[in-house]
């Protein structure tokens, strides 16, 4: 076992909120050690291009490693959540919470947890969509305006600099005009780095039709629905040394040419300072605690094969030292390493409030497609996947009585809750009916199958409803008794149910979905399936209803306003121990309806100022 007391901090995780710290106190002169679980980046993302274009299953991992096409988590060095262990079955038995082929294990009577997270240099948001929305002061103060979940100890105030220090380094495209549209709040004179992106024809269409009064419900108080093209990571001209756009619609799971950022850019800017070093394939399994209550190490075990399964295991070990530590590993892997650590030791690490792997949340999304008329074609397929929502039905006072949420217009059709183009292009070969469109099971070759797949494709929208999750501490991570992956550390054990207060905003999505098919005049093919066909299902008031994950893992750590109520400070650091911060989307008291990496990355600013100062 060795030693190093060269590094002044040492990060775990090189994702976004690992890679942006070490960059921005790097740059400030201090000495950085990150250990990442994963791989290192391919020097080429061509290659992460011809694995998304080789492998059978596309999914938002299917490009990194370990490969998911069958994840084998007990003889894998590094594993992680996959969609395929979600959705695929074993002679009929769903996999989502079959240990054999799922990382995640389940409580009795959990729900699945159905969002994944990568372990590769840059994390997950390699894959992420791009998606940068400012939350609101509303969403900070759910508990005191509204009566549900957990409030924030910082105002929209306190965070309005570090969004804009987080846009900048990001390079977000939008319009401060569009966005105060929606009710967002910037100092005088801001403008964004770059030009919104353009909206999709779909966009446009959707503007047209759905732009005007409000949807007809009771609940609702906003007086217009406005389309508004959506803030966007990627870049509309050229920044810092990217290319503009071209609107490939798989920026999710990977940008061919770089022009959405990721976490990558800033991890090689920090490495490029000369005081940030990293080493690949070093899994933390746990930190210890002096006599004094303060960290004094962290512990990694290291591998080489990163295979599915793996022929090898543990090839060392080693313990990283500096006088402040920082868990940057993801929501689920932060609260993982602790409560292992604290299964190691004996002692209570960072949990003086019992509340660390508790308050998990996601956006629980509610998915609708359809059909446009022949004479108004979406022409799907084409630009990023999302390029506009509607933002303005977000917040009023029905938060009180249901949850919140944002609809995201997607450019890519029927992909996500179909899998099309694939399989209604199959549909038609072998005159099955997967996809919806072929009741008829109708045949087709040559040109009238060319015909008709291009005017069922052209014709795709889907629109998607992210909605709040409100903190609930029976949420929760633990880790399994049972279930270790192929280093033998313990995986994780998770219980997931969502509140009547989120179904009841699945509730009011489903409505106002159906009021958004009638403005534009499309016909209808949203299908739920039943439990036994999609496990990621509930039913409320007799209504049943599918949902998916959003990627968007927040709690588990939560900030708070003292060590009886929460795991860190607003500034993300341990109330328990003075020289551990534990940061990323795990700090958030609540989700709001906003996807959250901009919201990390702005508390990652603050946080590394507070670093660098006592430093």
């Amino acid at each position: 076992m060795s030693k190093d007391d060269s590094y002044d901090v040492v990060i775990v995780g090189s994702g976004f909120a690992g890679a942006n710290l070490a960059l921005l106190l790097g740059s400030d002169g201090k000495r950085v050690l990150i250990i990442e679980a994963g791989d290192n980046f391919p020097s080429n993302r061509e290659d992460f291009m011809e694995n998304f274009f080789l492998n059978t299953f596309k999914s938002p991992s299917s490009p990194y490693s370990p490969d998911d096409n069958g994840l084998d988590p007990a003889r894998t060095n590094a594993p992680r959540p996959t969609i395929q262990a979600l959705v695929e079955k074993d002679n009929g038995v769903p996999d989502w919470d079959n240990p054999e082929k799922a990382y995640f294990t389940y409580t009795d009577g959990s729900l699945p947890f159905t969002s994944t997270y990568e372990r590769v240099a840059g994390g997950t948001g390699n894959h992420w969509m791009g998606t940068c929305l400012r939350m609101s002061n509303a969403d900070l103060k759910l508990k005191t305006n509204y009566g549900h979940g957990l409030d924030w100890p910082l105002d929209y105030d306190d965070l309005q600099y570090y969004y804009a220090q987080a846009e900048y380094q990001i390079g977000v495209s939008a319009d401060v005009a569009e966005q105060e549209i929606v009710g967002t709040e910037f100092a005088p004179g801001y403008s964004y780095p770059m030009r919104g992106i353009p909206k999709s024809n779909w966009d446009q269409i959707a503007k047209d039709k759905v732009d005007g009064a409000p949807l007809t419900d009771e609940d609702y108080t906003i007086d217009a629905t406005i389309v508004t093209a959506t803030p966007a990571g990627r870049n509309s001209e050229p920044y810092q040394e990217r290319r503009v756009c071209h609107g490939n619609t798989n920026c999710t799971p990977v940008c061919p040419i770089q022009a959405k950022y990721d976490p990558t850019v800033s991890l090689d800017q920090a490495l490029a300072t000369g005081n940030v070093d990293i080493i690949y394939k070093s899994v933390v399994d746990y930190i210890t605690v002096d006599s004094a209550g303060k960290i004094d190490g962290v512990h990694y075990i290291t591998y080489e094969d990163i295979l599915v399964p793996a022929s090898s295991g543990a090839t060392g070990q080693g313990t990283a030292t500096g006088p402040m530590y920082v868990l940057a590993a993801h929501a689920v892997e932060n609260a993982k390493i602790l409560l292992n650590s604290a299964r190691i030791s004996g002692k209570n690490i960072a949990n003086t409030s019992d509340q660390v792997g508790r308050n998990l949340m996601d956006h629980p999304v509610y998915l609708a497609w359809g059909l446009l008329p022949s004479a108004s074609p979406a022409y799907a397929y084409r630009g990023p996947i999302s390029t506009s929502g509607i933002e303005t039905l977000r917040d009023g006072p029905f938060r009180s009585k249901r949850a919140a949420w944002r609809i995201e217009l997607g450019n890519a059709a029927w992909n996500w809750p179909v899998g099309d183009p694939y399989v209604s292009g199959l549909d038609y070969i072998y005159g099955t009916n997967n996809g919806g469109t072929n009741s008829g099971s109708a045949i087709y070759g040559n040109q009238d199958y060319v015909t008709t797949l291009n005017d069922i494709l052209t014709r795709q929208f889907r629109i998607g409803f992210l909605v709040e999750q409100d903190a609930e501490a029976s949420n929760r991570v633990q880790l399994s008794t049972t279930e270790t992956d192929n280093l033998k550390i313990p995986r994780p054990l998770v219980t997931y149910g969502l509140s009547e207060y989120t179904m009841k905003g699945f509730e009011k999505a489903r409505v106002a979905a159906d009021e958004f098919m009638s403005r534009i005049g499309a016909t209808d093919f949203t299908v739920t399936a039943s439990a036994k066909d999609n496990p990621a299902t509930f039913t409320y008031n007799k209504q049943t209803y599918n949902y998916s994950g959003a990627g968007h893992l927040c709690g588990t750590h939560v900030m708070g306003t003292s060590s009886s109520n929460s795991v860190v400070t607003s500034t993300q650091r341990s109330w328990d121990h003075d020289n551990l911060y534990v940061i990323g989307c795990g700090s958030m008291p609540s989700i709001g309806t906003e996807n959250p990496t901009l919201t990390m990355t702005a508390l990652t600013w603050l946080t590394a100022q507070e670093i660098a100062n006592r430093l």
